[in-house]
């Protein structure tokens, strides 16, 4: 039975940070599916889309803009996961001051190795911050390796990152597929942090 996203759990800003360096090159035409698939379920009002390889790009962007903009993605170059994430958490809380509901998607396949504006501390702060307004589950980071054991141990590595709010996948579309699922959602209501967590599996089938 597929899920749907009830009214009250939709987002009104999705952000991404998304690692399109040269090691994705093999999946990242699945990954950038998997995300609009996302955002399809979510439709949110705005999307803030970071890609990051050697240097940052990050938009805030109308929903249709955004996918448009995913779809063109080229994987090339190292990974500057500080500078990415933490450019998309900074524009993020700033959304979430003003009580809007919103969800923080991170997904990598390798460690930093390129950043030049941010550091390991600067993304821990970042999420700190943005769990402080939203929640734990505000933050949802997806790592993906050769093997899920590979995965894991880039899991481990991530500054700030929350087991509970994470996933792991190899590069088998079936494996990114299941890590996209595995999604859960705590929404806010008019500003006011929701003292519950809504879990949603999608079936993107």
């Amino acid at each position: 039975m597929k899920e749907v996203v009830r009214k009250e759990d939709q987002m009104d800003v999705v952000g991404i940070a998304l690692d399109v360096s040269g090691s994705m090159y093999s999946i990242l035409s699945h990954v950038s599916q998997e995300i609009l698939d996302l955002l399809d379920k979510f439709k949110p009002n705005k999307v803030i889309f970071c890609s990051f390889s050697d240097t940052v790009s990050c938009e805030t962007l109308d929903l249709l803009s955004a996918m448009e903009k995913i779809k063109k993605c080229v994987a090339d170059g190292r990974t500057a996961m500080y500078d990415g994430v933490t450019t998309m958490l900074n524009e993020m809380i700033e959304f979430a001051s003003k009580g809007n509901n919103v969800l923080a998607l991170v997904v990598t396949d390798g460690l930093e190795n390129a950043s030049v504006l941010y550091n390991k501390e600067d993304v821990e702060d970042g999420k700190k911050k943005l769990r402080e307004l939203v929640g734990n589950e505000c933050i949802q980071e997806i790592c993906i390796s050769s093997t899920l054991e590979e995965a894991s141990t880039l899991r481990n590595s991530i500054p700030g990152l929350l087991r509970g709010s994470s996933s792991t996948a190899s590069r088998e579309t079936t494996s990114i597929t299941n890590a996209f699922q595995t999604v859960c959602v705590q929404t806010k209501s008019k500003g006011k942090k929701d003292d519950g967590t809504h879990t949603v599996h999608f079936d993107f089938s």
